[in-house]
C-alpha cells in the first residue's frame, strides 16, 4: 500500500514542454488576440449604435403623431407619447440619456421646418452620432473619427459615405 505510482517514460529525459514551445503557443495566442479584439469591439460598439434605432423609431413616431394632431413638431419629449426603453431617462425637456448616448430633439439651424432627433455618444473616442428627421424615412449615421466612420460603414453595410457636411463628418443612411 505505501507504492508510489509514477509514469514510466521511455527515454531518460524529463516530459514536459520546453520555453521554446510554451514562448510559441504564448506567440501564436497573442497573434489571434490582436486579430480578433478590434473585431470585437467594432461589434459591440455596432450594437451600441444599433440599439439607438428603435429609440429614434419611437421617437420619430410619436413626433409624427404630434404633427398630425397638432400642425408642428415638438421639441418637448413631455408632450410626446412615447414610452422610453429601460435605461432612458428623460434629463431636460428636449434631452434624453440612453446608454452611452444622449438624444436630443433638435429644430435645424438653416430652417424652422426641419425637425430631428439626434443622438450622440458621449464617448471621447467613439464620436458616432444618429440622427432620424421626422420628415424623412430614413437615418443618417455620423461619423467624425476614422473609427466613428468605420462604425458606421459596419452599420449601414456601405463602403462610401452618403452625404458629407462642411465641417468634415461623414454620414452614411441608414433604412
Amino acid at each position: 500500500m505505501n507504492k508510489i505510482y509514477q509514469k514510466l517514460f521511455i527515454s531518460s529525459k524529463n516530459a514536459g514542454f520546453t520555453l521554446i514551445e510554451l514562448l510559441v503557443v504564448v506567440l501564436i495566442i497573442g497573434i489571434l488576440a490582436a486579430v480578433a479584439v478590434p473585431q470585437y469591439e467594432l461589434a459591440v460598439s455596432k450594437t451600441r449604435v444599433m440599439r439607438l434605432l428603435p429609440l429614434l423609431r419611437a421617437i420619430s413616431d410619436a413626433e409624427n403623431v404630434y404633427y398630425l394632431a397638432n400642425g408642428s413638431y415638438t421639441l418637448d419629449f413631455a408632450q410626446l407619447d412615447i414610452d422610453m426603453p429601460a435605461g432612458a431617462k428623460v434629463t431636460t425637456a428636449d434631452r434624453v440619456d440612453y446608454d452611452d448616448f444622449y438624444c436630443l430633439l433638435r429644430r435645424s439651424n438653416d430652417s424652422n421646418t426641419t425637425y430631428s432627433a439626434y443622438c450622440y455618444s458621449m464617448s471621447k473616442t467613439k464620436t458616432v452620432a444618429l440622427e432620424k428627421y421626422f420628415s424623412r424615412s430614413y437615418f443618417i449615421c455620423w461619423g467624425l473619427t476614422e473609427q466613428a466612420i468605420q462604425i458606421c460603414r459596419s452599420v449601414s453595410k456601405k463602403d462610401t459615405p452618403d452625404t458629407t457636411s462642411t465641417v468634415g463628418v461623414k454620414g452614411f443612411f441608414l433604412q
